[in-house]
């Protein structure tokens, strides 16, 4: 339409030509060519009226028509938006002669439905479309551009599209209408503008991250800039320039029609366009070679000089780091020596380890050696009283037959039961012996912790009775299990209950009485072995788990330091609490058992 409307106004001019002046004026026609004509129809009749005998024409283009009117001569003034105004300045050497007083801001409305809750700021429409004139838009994009890209956004790349409507701006308003983008970018108060004259119903649209302007009421969102210049071609006479900007300064419009003012800067427009580096200062995105040696010479000798000097630090490095690899290399060398040293020392004194359980339960043994043997003594004793009282009967059987007595086999038969029993009484003692001094691998697995102290209590019971000490005990119900070695935690209590019946025998009148409580504690399982002997001084206590510390006048003090090792190999904690009344409570306390971490271990090899 606009192509069309050219030709006529053409030919008009050409009909013209004979009778006057013809001044043409090539305007930017965002709204459209009929909008154009009607716009700046006052303008042509205030030249006019200032140049008497001359005929001004509006003519109106799109972008790339105004750049190709310009650049063939085909207009003599052009009335553009600011943006374009600067391309076309560096351009074709156009210059300004007056700028548009509108009170209208130059500047960017980006608009979308107020119903879009979801967006509220520049950062919330990436991923999303948005309808602009066309990307040569000053108001209607560039502008907008300049603040998507302060805010860290590259509209070409962030957002889900830009969809270019081309003029008339209205098409912008028309795809958010009807949602076929989720924002749209106008000149400002293009919005206001539309609203007012019922083109949509008030309200349905609203302006994204409104900026402060307390020059106008319309609502923008981008900085604004001067309005639009009337420039002249170069090929305009300069003279007649001078006519045309006098009469538009001194032009009165009527209300609703913009006046003219003197030129405003455009600086701000060239800011713009150097920080978007597009327009006259596209070039910035392409820099050549001799272009940044030029402009960075300096930079780069400095830089070269730090290559070099980095260079030679590298070097030197390098050097640094041979000598180091090598010197690390043969303290490697010993560090291996060293460690396969620890290993064998450390094995060797796991092996003696071993050896000093070992020998501690034969001294704990030892210790009860007395009572072991009452023990056996009880049922060996037995055996020979019930082998005797057989013999008898049989003696009498042999007498009574020959008289002719009746033989009574069931006497004998319950005697020989008996014997049978005590039999295996005493094979259960030395059985027990047999498997608590043997040297063998700890083997953990989930304990009662209950049936631990009752084994230890049994082996202890003939040693308590030969003492004269009383073993109390008071078991807990529902006693979580504990993960450990059967045979070195009954070494441990035993340990602890021949150290109990030290403490109390003696001390008034017997029998001497040791107690023993189990019971759920801290998440796992608690033994107290409890006296009523002197009890313990503070230094003793510090002392007490030492190796060869011991208060016994005979003792070696290896007891409970073996019995403090093992309880922490067990993950667990012993300690000696003084007992209320007098005595000591020593008090072992062990992690209830992990189903995953406790599971039964297989013995590495057994000693006899």
């Amino acid at each position: 339409m606009i192509t069309l409307l050219l030709g006529a106004v053409l030919a008009a001019l050409a009909g013209a030509s004979a009778r006057a002046e013809t001044i043409r004026i090539g305007v930017l026609a965002f709204l459209g060519a009929e909008h154009s004509l009607e716009e700046w129809g006052p303008t042509a009749r205030a030249v006019e009226a200032g140049l008497p005998g001359s005929t001004v024409v509006i003519v109106p283009f799109d972008h790339a028509g105004l750049d190709r009117a310009v650049a063939e001569g085909a207009v003599d003034y052009v009335i553009t938006n600011p943006g374009h105004y600067v391309e076309l300045e560096v351009a074709h050497g156009i210059s300004r002669i007056a700028t548009l007083d509108s009170g209208l801001p130059v500047a960017s409305a980006i608009v979308v439905r107020r119903d879009r809750t979801d967006l509220r700021t520049l950062a919330d429409l990436a991923g999303k479309r948005v309808a602009i004139v066309g990307p040569t838009a000053f108001g209607g994009f560039q502008a907008a551009w300049r603040e998507f890209a302060a805010a860290g956004i590259d509209p070409f790349r962030d957002l889900g599209g830009l969809d270019t409507v081309g003029f008339p701006m209205t098409r912008v308003i028309d795809a958010v209408l009807s949602n076929r983008v989720d924002a749209g970018i106008l000149r400002g108060c293009l919005l206001e503008h539309q609203e007012a004259l019922g083109a949509f119903a008030p309200g349905v649209l609203r302006v994204l991250a409104p900026r402060e302007n307390p020059g106008t009421s319309c609502v923008m969102s981008s900085r604004v800039y001067p309005d639009w210049p009337i420039a002249k071609l170069r090929a305009t006479s300069a003279a007649e320039a001078k006519r045309v900007a006098t009469a538009l300064l001194t032009f009165q419009p009527p209300p609703g029609v913009p006046a003219w003012t003197v030129p405003l800067d455009y600086q701000p427009v060239h800011e713009a366009f150097r920080d978007l580096k597009i327009g006259p200062y596209e070039a910035l995105r392409h820099v050549t070679a001799r272009e940044l040696l030029a402009r960075y010479w300096q930079v780069i000798a400095i830089f070269g000089i730090a290559l070099g000097a980095w260079a030679v630090h590298a070097l030197r490095v390098e050097r640094l780091v041979r000598r180091r690899t090598a010197e690390l290399a043969t303290v490697n060398a010993d560090l291996v020596r060293e460690i396969e040293h620890r290993r064998r020392i450390e094995e060797r004194e796991a092996l003696h380890r071993k050896e000093l359980d070992h020998a501690a339960r034969l001294s704990i043994l030892g210790e009860m050696a007395g009572g072991m043997a009452h023990e056996l003594n009880q049922p060996l004793a037995a055996i020979a009283n019930y082998a005797d009282g057989c013999e008898l009967r049989l003696r009498q059987v042999s007498a009574g037959a020959s008289a002719g007595t009746p033989v009574d086999t069931g006497a004998l038969v319950q005697a020989t039961r008996l014997i049978r029993q005590q039999a295996e009484r005493a094979a259960q003692v030395i059985q027990r012996m047999r498997a608590f001094v043997r040297k063998r691998e700890p083997v953990h697995m989930a304990l009662d912790l209950n049936e631990v102290v009752v084994e230890a209590q049994e082996f202890f019971q003939g040693p308590a009775r030969r003492s004269g000490v009383v073993l109390e005990t008071a078991p807990a119900k529902d006693l979580p299990p504990v993960c450990g070695d059967r045979i070195q935690l009954q070494q441990v209590i035993l340990n602890l209950l021949q150290n109990a019946a030290d403490a109390s025998v003696g001390r008034g009148a017997g029998p001497w009485t040791v107690r023993v409580e189990t019971l759920a504690c801290d998440g796992g399982a608690c033994v107290a072995v409890m006296d009523r002997g002197e009890g313990m001084s503070d230094e003793v206590k510090a002392r007490l788990f030492e190796p060869f510390f011991t208060t016994k006048p005979a003792g070696l003090g290896l007891g409970l330091a073996l019995c403090h090792s093992i309880v922490e190999e067990h993950r667990g904690r012993l300690q000696a609490d003084d007992r209320d009344g007098g005595g000591t409570a020593m008090r072992l306390w062990l992690p209830a058992a992990d189903g995953a971490a406790c599971e039964e271990t297989t013995p590495s090899g057994e000693g006899a």
